[in-house]
This record gives structure tokens, C-alpha cells and sequence, in this order.
């Protein structure tokens, strides 16, 4: 008698069930994914909740015609929804990024700072002036400019051409005192 010896690769004998267990698996995933969207519903037409017959119907739903319109979004929640743009000033001694929101111009600086009693650093983000808030409506973006002692970056609206520039700077405070505050001259082109 004679004896074949056969090299064995492991996994080859999965290799076929591989592909269909793959598939199997995709299509379980396909299915959980869509089953909860789909909603049970009898041969009358009334959905039911999951774990109730359909001889029960389902418990009522808000109207939502009677539901209270929703407020006005404040302009500082505008200020706050993004889309936002980042950008830092050429300064090799400025460790502050600045924010932009594309759709209202408003322009927000943070920073890195370390207490000189704490091993770990903070985030030190300033107070916007009103002029450093939302302006015209447009679409805004930042530009750094190559001035190596600038630490403001210019805010451009990019649809009319009008730009400013934006820094941080101590800004008297209400009784007294200043406080570094993010300011932006006048739009201009």
C-alpha cells in the first residue's frame, strides 16, 4: 500500500464556507439594521407595538400639529451651530487657535496656557467682542497672513470680498479693570 501525504493550509478547508458565511453574516446585519424601521402591521392596517396583539391598538402618538412651534434660535446658539474653520496667526510666540463659523462670521480664540502650580495645562479660550460676533450673512473663511509678529488672522467673506482682522486684546471691563477679549476692525475691501 502506498501513502499519499497531503500539506494541509490552514483554513482551506474553509475556504468555500468562508465567502457564504461572509455573506450570511452581511446580509444578518442588512436585516438587523432594517427591522426596527419596519413596523409590524395586521391585516386591518392599525400598527401595533412590539409585545401587543393586533387586536390591541397601538398607543396613541402625539399630534404633532398640536405641538407649540419652537422658538427662534438665539444668535448666540447660531454663532454656535457649524460648520467651523480653524486657523492660527503666523506668530512663532502666538499659541492660540482661532474659530471661525463659516455661515455667520463669529471668530472665537483659545489657548494653551500652564500655571506655573499645575503640571497639567488649560485651555484658555477668550471672550468675543460684539464685533467679533456674528456679521453680514455670507460664507467666511480664515487667512493667515506671512507677517511673522501677527497675531491676529483675517476673517474674509468670501461672496463680497470684505475682510477684517481679528486678535485678541485687553478690553476694559464693566467696573473696572481689562479683560483680553477677541475684537475685529471693520469689515472692509
Amino acid at each position: 500500500m502506498t501513502s499519499t501525504t497531503r500539506l494541509h493550509r490552514p483554513g482551506a478547508a474553509l475556504h468555500g464556507t468562508g465567502r457564504a458565511l461572509c455573506a450570511a453574516t452581511v446580509f444578518a446585519f442588512a436585516l438587523a439594521a432594517t427591522a426596527p424601521a419596519q413596523a409590524q402591521q395586521p391585516a386591518g392596517g392599525n400598527p401595533t407595538t412590539p409585545g401587543t396583539t393586533s387586536a390591541e391598538p397601538a398607543p396613541s402618538q402625539p399630534d404633532p400639529a398640536a405641538a407649540p412651534a419652537a422658538a427662534a434660535p438665539s444668535p448666540e446658539a447660531e454663532a454656535d451651530a457649524g460648520p467651523f474653520v480653524f486657523g492660527s496667526p503666523p506668530s512663532a510666540q502666538a499659541n492660540r487657535l482661532y474659530s471661525l463659523n463659516v455661515r455667520t462670521g463669529a471668530v472665537r480664540a483659545c489657548q494653551f496656557e500652564r500655571p506655573e502650580s499645575s503640571v497639567i495645562g488649560v485651555t484658555k479660550c477668550f471672550p468675543s467682542d460684539s464685533s467679533a460676533g456674528p456679521a453680514e450673512p455670507g460664507t467666511y473663511d480664515l487667512v493667515s497672513t506671512r507677517y511673522s509678529g501677527e497675531t491676529g488672522i483675517f476673517r474674509v467673506n468670501t461672496e463680497t470680498g470684505q475682510m477684517s482682522i481679528c486678535y485678541v486684546r485687553d478690553m476694559p471691563k464693566e467696573g473696572g479693570g481689562v479683560e483680553p477679549s477677541v475684537v475685529c476692525t471693520g469689515a472692509a475691501r
